[in-house]
Protein backbone atom coordinates (compact mmCIF):
# COMPACT_ATOMS: atom_id res chain seq x y z
CA UNK A 1 0.00 0.00 0.00
CA UNK A 2 0.90 3.92 -0.35
CA UNK A 3 0.86 7.14 1.34
CA UNK A 4 1.10 10.31 0.22
CA UNK A 5 4.53 11.98 1.73
CA UNK A 6 3.48 15.38 0.33
CA UNK A 7 6.16 17.11 2.36
CA UNK A 8 8.57 15.69 -0.67
CA UNK A 9 6.34 15.11 -2.99
CA UNK A 10 6.87 11.72 -3.37
CA UNK A 11 4.81 8.33 -2.84
CA UNK A 12 5.47 5.84 0.31
CA UNK A 13 5.54 2.54 -0.20
CA UNK A 14 4.28 1.02 3.07
CA UNK A 15 3.50 -2.35 4.71
CA UNK A 16 -0.13 -3.33 5.75
CA UNK A 17 0.62 -3.47 9.43
CA UNK A 18 2.85 -0.46 11.45
CA UNK A 19 3.75 2.11 13.47
CA UNK A 20 5.24 5.72 13.28
CA UNK A 21 6.02 8.89 15.31
CA UNK A 22 5.11 12.32 13.54
CA UNK A 23 5.05 15.38 15.15
CA UNK A 24 1.97 15.76 15.44
CA UNK A 25 -1.66 15.62 13.24
CA UNK A 26 -4.58 18.12 12.01
CA UNK A 27 -7.98 17.19 11.62
CA UNK A 28 -11.05 19.35 10.51
CA UNK A 29 -12.59 18.59 13.99
CA UNK A 30 -9.53 19.82 15.96
CA UNK A 31 -7.16 21.97 14.03
CA UNK A 32 -3.13 21.38 14.55
CA UNK A 33 -2.20 18.68 17.59
CA UNK A 34 0.91 18.93 18.43
CA UNK A 35 3.28 15.68 19.15
CA UNK A 36 5.27 14.00 19.24
CA UNK A 37 2.54 11.21 18.28
CA UNK A 38 2.69 7.86 17.72
CA UNK A 39 0.48 5.99 14.91
CA UNK A 40 -0.52 2.71 14.54
CA UNK A 41 -1.85 0.92 11.65
CA UNK A 42 -3.39 -2.59 11.20
CA UNK A 43 -4.66 -3.68 7.74
CA UNK A 44 -3.74 -0.21 5.93
CA UNK A 45 -5.78 1.67 8.69
CA UNK A 46 -5.04 3.50 11.61
CA UNK A 47 -5.61 1.54 15.27
CA UNK A 48 -4.40 4.32 17.04
CA UNK A 49 -3.50 7.60 18.15
CA UNK A 50 -1.89 8.99 20.41
CA UNK A 51 1.05 11.27 22.26
CA UNK A 52 4.45 9.16 22.86
CA UNK A 53 5.25 8.19 25.92
CA UNK A 54 8.87 8.26 26.74
CA UNK A 55 9.15 5.13 29.14
CA UNK A 56 12.08 2.44 28.11
CA UNK A 57 9.42 0.24 27.88
CA UNK A 58 7.71 2.19 25.38
CA UNK A 59 11.02 2.85 23.55
CA UNK A 60 11.92 -0.71 23.50
CA UNK A 61 8.53 -1.44 22.16
CA UNK A 62 8.51 1.22 19.25
CA UNK A 63 12.00 0.31 17.52
CA UNK A 64 10.07 -0.54 14.72
CA UNK A 65 8.43 2.67 14.23
CA UNK A 66 8.82 4.44 10.73
CA UNK A 67 10.92 7.67 11.14
CA UNK A 68 8.05 10.10 10.07
CA UNK A 69 9.22 12.78 13.09
CA UNK A 70 10.13 15.80 10.50
CA UNK A 71 5.90 15.57 9.47
CA UNK A 72 2.81 16.60 11.21
CA UNK A 73 0.12 13.68 9.36
CA UNK A 74 -3.14 14.96 8.02
CA UNK A 75 -6.24 14.25 6.03
CA UNK A 76 -5.36 14.28 1.78
CA UNK A 77 -6.87 16.83 -0.40
CA UNK A 78 -9.34 16.14 -2.47
CA UNK A 79 -9.87 18.35 -5.91
CA UNK A 80 -13.67 18.40 -6.59
CA UNK A 81 -13.27 19.21 -10.48
CA UNK A 82 -10.66 18.33 -12.92
CA UNK A 83 -10.66 17.40 -16.10
CA UNK A 84 -8.23 14.85 -16.64
CA UNK A 85 -8.39 13.68 -20.64
CA UNK A 86 -7.03 17.17 -21.04
CA UNK A 87 -4.18 18.83 -20.72
CA UNK A 88 -4.15 21.98 -19.54
CA UNK A 89 -1.85 23.79 -22.82
CA UNK A 90 -4.09 23.34 -25.78
CA UNK A 91 -7.53 22.25 -26.19
CA UNK A 92 -8.23 22.00 -29.72
CA UNK A 93 -4.52 20.20 -29.77
CA UNK A 94 -5.58 18.19 -26.62
CA UNK A 95 -8.81 17.03 -28.62
CA UNK A 96 -6.64 15.91 -31.73
CA UNK A 97 -4.39 13.26 -29.66
CA UNK A 98 -7.67 11.80 -28.41
CA UNK A 99 -7.47 9.53 -31.68
CA UNK A 100 -3.93 8.33 -29.79
CA UNK A 101 -5.40 6.47 -26.53
CA UNK A 102 -2.06 5.51 -25.48
CA UNK A 103 -1.10 8.90 -25.70
CA UNK A 104 -4.03 10.21 -23.54
CA UNK A 105 -3.64 7.03 -21.24
CA UNK A 106 0.31 7.63 -20.12
CA UNK A 107 -0.48 11.54 -19.99
CA UNK A 108 -3.16 10.76 -16.92
CA UNK A 109 -0.71 8.15 -15.34
CA UNK A 110 1.60 11.24 -15.38
CA UNK A 111 -1.47 13.26 -13.82
CA UNK A 112 -2.63 10.76 -11.57
CA UNK A 113 0.99 10.41 -9.80
CA UNK A 114 1.74 13.88 -9.82
CA UNK A 115 -1.65 13.86 -7.57
CA UNK A 116 -0.68 11.71 -4.93
CA UNK A 117 2.54 13.33 -4.69
CA UNK A 118 1.31 16.48 -3.78
CA UNK A 119 -1.02 14.96 -1.44
CA UNK A 120 -4.48 15.02 -3.16
CA UNK A 121 -5.95 11.59 -2.59
CA UNK A 122 -9.00 11.60 -5.01
CA UNK A 123 -10.55 13.91 -7.88
CA UNK A 124 -13.68 14.18 -9.00
CA UNK A 125 -13.57 14.35 -12.90
CA UNK A 126 -16.34 16.18 -14.47
CA UNK A 127 -16.29 13.49 -17.81
CA UNK A 128 -15.22 13.65 -21.87
CA UNK A 129 -16.30 11.27 -24.31
CA UNK A 130 -14.56 8.90 -24.91
CA UNK A 131 -14.16 7.75 -21.46
CA UNK A 132 -10.51 8.01 -20.39
CA UNK A 133 -11.14 9.27 -17.07
CA UNK A 134 -13.61 6.74 -16.54
CA UNK A 135 -11.05 4.35 -17.88
CA UNK A 136 -8.41 5.44 -15.43
CA UNK A 137 -10.54 4.92 -12.45
CA UNK A 138 -10.87 1.69 -13.65
CA UNK A 139 -7.12 0.92 -13.64
CA UNK A 140 -6.50 2.64 -10.32
CA UNK A 141 -9.29 0.28 -8.88
CA UNK A 142 -7.50 -2.90 -10.22
CA UNK A 143 -4.09 -1.67 -8.79
CA UNK A 144 -2.79 -1.55 -12.52
CA UNK A 145 -2.32 1.95 -11.81
CA UNK A 146 -0.68 4.30 -8.85
CA UNK A 147 -2.56 7.65 -8.36
CA UNK A 148 -5.64 9.61 -5.99
CA UNK A 149 -9.54 8.03 -6.06
CA UNK A 150 -11.08 8.94 -9.05
CA UNK A 151 -15.32 9.73 -8.68
CA UNK A 152 -16.09 9.81 -12.41
CA UNK A 153 -19.23 11.09 -14.22
CA UNK A 154 -17.90 9.13 -17.38
CA UNK A 155 -20.22 11.26 -19.80
CA UNK A 156 -21.59 14.43 -19.16
CA UNK A 157 -25.27 15.35 -20.43
CA UNK A 158 -25.42 18.07 -22.97
CA UNK A 159 -28.03 19.44 -25.12
CA UNK A 160 -27.02 18.38 -28.91
CA UNK A 161 -25.11 20.66 -30.71
CA UNK A 162 -24.69 23.26 -27.62
CA UNK A 163 -22.01 23.70 -25.57
CA UNK A 164 -19.99 20.16 -23.97
CA UNK A 165 -19.73 18.17 -27.00
CA UNK A 166 -15.99 17.52 -25.97
CA UNK A 167 -17.61 16.01 -22.88
CA UNK A 168 -20.70 13.66 -24.16
CA UNK A 169 -23.05 12.67 -26.93
CA UNK A 170 -25.48 15.60 -26.04
CA UNK A 171 -28.67 14.29 -26.09
CA UNK A 172 -31.93 16.17 -28.58
CA UNK A 173 -34.63 16.72 -25.55
CA UNK A 174 -35.84 14.98 -22.87
CA UNK A 175 -37.74 12.61 -24.80
CA UNK A 176 -34.65 11.41 -26.32
CA UNK A 177 -32.93 10.97 -23.05
CA UNK A 178 -35.90 8.79 -21.57
CA UNK A 179 -34.88 6.68 -24.36
CA UNK A 180 -31.41 6.16 -23.82
CA UNK A 181 -30.87 6.73 -20.33
CA UNK A 182 -30.89 3.14 -18.88
CA UNK A 183 -28.49 2.90 -21.49
CA UNK A 184 -25.94 5.41 -20.14
CA UNK A 185 -26.23 5.17 -16.57
CA UNK A 186 -24.99 1.26 -17.49
CA UNK A 187 -22.09 2.49 -18.48
CA UNK A 188 -21.07 3.73 -15.42
CA UNK A 189 -20.99 7.22 -13.40
CA UNK A 190 -20.21 7.83 -9.86
CA UNK A 191 -21.99 11.00 -10.15
CA UNK A 192 -24.48 12.81 -13.06
CA UNK A 193 -22.62 16.06 -14.53
CA UNK A 194 -25.45 18.41 -16.16
CA UNK A 195 -24.21 20.98 -18.48
CA UNK A 196 -26.65 24.10 -17.79
CA UNK A 197 -25.18 26.60 -19.75
CA UNK A 198 -22.38 27.26 -21.99
CA UNK A 199 -18.84 29.18 -20.76
CA UNK A 200 -18.32 32.87 -19.99
CA UNK A 201 -17.18 35.25 -22.32
CA UNK A 202 -13.82 36.72 -21.65
CA UNK A 203 -14.44 39.76 -23.62
CA UNK A 204 -18.07 40.93 -22.73
CA UNK A 205 -18.61 41.36 -18.67
CA UNK A 206 -21.72 39.45 -17.65
CA UNK A 207 -22.18 37.51 -21.11
CA UNK A 208 -22.76 33.49 -20.61
CA UNK A 209 -23.33 30.89 -23.44
CA UNK A 210 -26.76 30.11 -23.74
CA UNK A 211 -29.15 27.85 -21.38
CA UNK A 212 -29.54 24.42 -22.51
CA UNK A 213 -32.49 22.92 -20.57
CA UNK A 214 -35.41 24.47 -19.03
CA UNK A 215 -36.38 23.99 -15.05
CA UNK A 216 -39.10 21.19 -15.65
CA UNK A 217 -36.06 19.27 -18.57
CA UNK A 218 -33.45 19.57 -15.74
CA UNK A 219 -35.84 18.48 -13.11
CA UNK A 220 -36.26 15.10 -15.25
CA UNK A 221 -32.79 14.97 -15.54
CA UNK A 222 -31.90 15.10 -11.96
CA UNK A 223 -34.68 12.89 -10.92
CA UNK A 224 -33.52 10.52 -13.11
CA UNK A 225 -30.43 10.30 -11.05
CA UNK A 226 -31.85 10.56 -7.74
CA UNK A 227 -34.17 7.53 -8.29
CA UNK A 228 -30.74 5.59 -8.61
CA UNK A 229 -29.06 7.23 -5.48
CA UNK A 230 -26.53 9.24 -7.30
CA UNK A 231 -25.51 12.55 -7.22
CA UNK A 232 -26.05 15.68 -9.51
CA UNK A 233 -22.87 18.31 -10.75
CA UNK A 234 -24.42 21.39 -12.92
CA UNK A 235 -21.93 23.49 -15.03
CA UNK A 236 -23.67 26.34 -14.35
CA UNK A 237 -23.24 30.24 -14.77
CA UNK A 238 -25.24 33.07 -15.37
CA UNK A 239 -28.39 34.54 -13.42
CA UNK A 240 -30.47 32.23 -15.65
CA UNK A 241 -28.72 29.16 -15.91
CA UNK A 242 -27.85 28.93 -12.00
CA UNK A 243 -31.33 29.57 -10.96
CA UNK A 244 -32.66 26.34 -13.09
CA UNK A 245 -30.09 24.59 -11.54
CA UNK A 246 -31.22 25.43 -8.05
CA UNK A 247 -34.87 25.22 -9.01
CA UNK A 248 -34.52 21.95 -10.58
CA UNK A 249 -32.49 20.44 -7.21
CA UNK A 250 -29.07 19.63 -8.18
CA UNK A 251 -26.67 18.91 -5.92
CA UNK A 252 -23.53 21.18 -6.59
CA UNK A 253 -23.07 24.18 -8.76
CA UNK A 254 -19.88 24.05 -10.56
CA UNK A 255 -18.02 27.22 -11.33
CA UNK A 256 -21.15 29.45 -10.83
CA UNK A 257 -19.56 32.90 -12.39
CA UNK A 258 -22.44 35.72 -11.38
CA UNK A 259 -24.02 34.14 -8.68
CA UNK A 260 -25.93 36.53 -6.81
CA UNK A 261 -26.84 36.98 -3.19
CA UNK A 262 -30.49 35.64 -3.89
CA UNK A 263 -28.88 32.72 -5.24
CA UNK A 264 -26.89 32.42 -2.50
CA UNK A 265 -29.48 32.45 -0.06
CA UNK A 266 -31.37 29.21 -2.18
CA UNK A 267 -28.00 27.42 -1.81
CA UNK A 268 -28.32 27.60 1.76
CA UNK A 269 -31.92 27.12 2.19
CA UNK A 270 -31.41 23.86 0.31
CA UNK A 271 -28.00 22.56 1.90
CA UNK A 272 -26.39 22.99 -1.87
CA UNK A 273 -22.97 22.98 -2.35
CA UNK A 274 -21.13 25.39 -4.94
CA UNK A 275 -17.66 24.44 -6.43
CA UNK A 276 -16.42 28.23 -7.99
CA UNK A 277 -13.57 26.99 -9.48
CA UNK A 278 -11.17 30.35 -8.93
CA UNK A 279 -8.08 29.31 -11.23
CA UNK A 280 -9.59 28.90 -14.87
CA UNK A 281 -9.96 32.58 -14.35
CA UNK A 282 -7.65 33.88 -11.55
CA UNK A 283 -4.63 31.50 -13.15
CA UNK A 284 -4.98 33.47 -16.70
CA UNK A 285 -3.42 36.76 -14.29
CA UNK A 286 -1.54 34.59 -12.45
CA UNK A 287 0.73 33.57 -15.41
CA UNK A 288 0.22 35.90 -18.24
CA UNK A 289 0.84 35.00 -21.90
CA UNK A 290 0.43 37.12 -24.83
CA UNK A 291 -3.35 34.77 -25.28
CA UNK A 292 -5.57 37.43 -24.49
CA UNK A 293 -6.05 41.18 -25.24
CA UNK A 294 -5.74 43.69 -22.49
CA UNK A 295 -9.26 44.46 -22.80
CA UNK A 296 -9.62 40.50 -22.26
CA UNK A 297 -7.45 40.46 -19.41
CA UNK A 298 -9.19 43.47 -18.09
CA UNK A 299 -12.84 41.44 -18.44
CA UNK A 300 -11.00 38.83 -16.59
CA UNK A 301 -9.74 40.89 -13.57
CA UNK A 302 -13.25 42.49 -13.02
CA UNK A 303 -15.03 38.80 -13.36
CA UNK A 304 -12.39 37.36 -10.74
CA UNK A 305 -12.54 40.29 -8.15
CA UNK A 306 -16.61 40.11 -8.31
CA UNK A 307 -16.49 36.15 -7.55
CA UNK A 308 -14.07 36.68 -5.06
CA UNK A 309 -16.12 38.95 -3.16
CA UNK A 310 -19.18 36.48 -3.98
CA UNK A 311 -17.33 33.60 -2.70
CA UNK A 312 -16.87 35.78 0.76
CA UNK A 313 -20.41 36.64 1.41
CA UNK A 314 -21.02 32.52 0.75
CA UNK A 315 -18.40 31.70 3.10
CA UNK A 316 -19.74 34.10 5.76
CA UNK A 317 -23.56 32.91 5.16
CA UNK A 318 -22.08 29.34 5.67
CA UNK A 319 -22.88 28.31 2.07
CA UNK A 320 -21.32 24.88 1.72
CA UNK A 321 -18.12 25.35 -0.50
CA UNK A 322 -15.80 23.29 -1.93
CA UNK A 323 -12.53 23.28 -3.96
CA UNK A 324 -11.99 22.27 -7.25
CA UNK A 325 -9.72 23.80 -9.62
CA UNK A 326 -11.52 22.59 -13.39
CA UNK A 327 -7.56 21.14 -14.04
CA UNK A 328 -7.09 20.26 -17.55
CA UNK A 329 -8.53 23.59 -18.52
CA UNK A 330 -5.84 26.46 -19.84
CA UNK A 331 -3.08 27.26 -17.63
CA UNK A 332 -5.01 25.17 -14.88
CA UNK A 333 -2.38 22.22 -14.75
CA UNK A 334 -2.81 19.28 -12.93
CA UNK A 335 -2.32 18.44 -9.29
CA UNK A 336 -0.40 21.97 -9.22
CA UNK A 337 -3.15 24.23 -9.52
CA UNK A 338 -4.63 22.70 -6.39
CA UNK A 339 -2.20 25.04 -4.83
CA UNK A 340 -3.21 27.78 -7.02
CA UNK A 341 -7.03 27.00 -6.22
CA UNK A 342 -6.50 27.24 -2.37
CA UNK A 343 -4.06 30.42 -2.80
CA UNK A 344 -7.12 32.29 -4.71
CA UNK A 345 -9.37 30.82 -1.60
CA UNK A 346 -7.08 32.81 0.55
CA UNK A 347 -7.07 35.86 -1.57
CA UNK A 348 -11.24 35.22 -1.13
CA UNK A 349 -10.33 36.02 2.66
CA UNK A 350 -11.52 32.77 3.94
CA UNK A 351 -9.29 31.92 6.86
CA UNK A 352 -6.59 28.79 6.07
CA UNK A 353 -7.82 26.51 8.58
CA UNK A 354 -10.91 26.79 6.62
CA UNK A 355 -9.87 26.63 3.36
CA UNK A 356 -8.00 23.45 4.89
CA UNK A 357 -11.72 22.01 6.36
CA UNK A 358 -13.11 22.85 2.66
CA UNK A 359 -10.34 20.81 0.64
CA UNK A 360 -10.44 17.68 3.11
CA UNK A 361 -13.83 17.20 4.52
CA UNK A 362 -16.62 19.46 2.34
CA UNK A 363 -15.03 17.71 -0.39
CA UNK A 364 -15.53 14.42 0.86
CA UNK A 365 -18.98 15.59 1.15
CA UNK A 366 -19.36 17.01 -2.36
CA UNK A 367 -17.69 13.62 -3.59
CA UNK A 368 -19.45 11.23 -1.27
CA UNK A 369 -16.31 9.94 0.19
CA UNK A 370 -17.02 8.40 3.23
CA UNK A 371 -13.71 7.63 4.39
CA UNK A 372 -11.61 10.53 3.15
CA UNK A 373 -11.51 14.06 4.74
CA UNK A 374 -10.75 12.84 8.35
CA UNK A 375 -8.27 11.44 10.28
CA UNK A 376 -9.42 8.91 13.10
CA UNK A 377 -9.29 5.57 14.20
CA UNK A 378 -10.30 3.35 11.22
CA UNK A 379 -8.86 6.14 8.42
CA UNK A 380 -7.18 4.14 5.56
CA UNK A 381 -3.70 5.21 5.13
CA UNK A 382 -4.39 5.92 1.58
CA UNK A 383 -6.88 8.62 2.20
CA UNK A 384 -3.71 10.64 4.01
CA UNK A 385 -0.82 12.75 3.89
CA UNK A 386 2.73 13.88 5.62
CA UNK A 387 2.80 17.39 5.39
CA UNK A 388 5.73 19.88 6.78
CA UNK A 389 4.43 21.59 9.54
CA UNK A 390 5.49 24.80 8.88
CA UNK A 391 3.89 24.98 5.47
CA UNK A 392 0.43 24.37 7.44
CA UNK A 393 0.64 28.00 8.35
CA UNK A 394 -1.38 27.47 11.34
Amino acid sequence: MFISCSAEKRILAIPNQGSAVVAGYWTPELGRVDGPIRMQWEQGKVSSLGPLIASMECLKASSQDLPWHSYILMPGFIDAHVHLALDSIDFFQCLRNWQDPAQIEMSIQDALRHYLELGIVAIRDGGDLPGFAWAAKQSLESQEWIGPKVISVREAVNRQGMYGRFLGRGFQNVQDWQQLKEEFFRQGADQLKVVVTGIISFSEYGQVGPVQWSVGELRNLVNSAHERGILVMAHASGEEGISRAIAAGVDSIEHGYYMTSEHLNHLKEREMAWVPTLAPIGNLLKYPSDRYSPHEMHTLNRILNSHLKRIKEAYDMGVRLGIGTDAGAYAVHHGDSFLDEMSWMGDAEIPKNAIYCLATQENARICRLPEYGKLEVGTPLSCLQMQIPKRLGI
